[in-house]
């Protein structure tokens, strides 16, 4: 169990430090560490899908050495072409 913190003027005047991940402008947005180009910018999108459809993308995915979003916005781009083509 945790210990009680006795509540004193001085520990509920100090503030705590804000971690420097926290702080706005401690790092730019799509910058990672230690890498000179900035990450494209990625939205989460959810889709439901079948159990069966969803084991075979994740199976295809590994077979590909992609993760799921790399093999869905392929196969995605490849369907666009397949469109224009036709």
């Amino acid at each position: 169990m945790a210990k009680a913190l006795e509540l004193t003027d001085e520990t509920l005047t100090v503030a705590s430090s804000i971690p420097r991940a926290a702080q706005i402008g401690a790092q730019e947005p799509g910058w990672k560490q230690g890498k000179s180009t900035p990450k494209v910018e990625q939205m989460p999108l959810q889709v439901r899908l079948p159990r069966h459809e969803v084991k075979a993308i994740k199976i295809a995915a590994a077979e590909s050495e992609q993760s799921i979003s790399e093999f869905m916005l392929s196969c995605f781009h490849a369907f666009m072409e397949s469109r224009k083509q036709a």
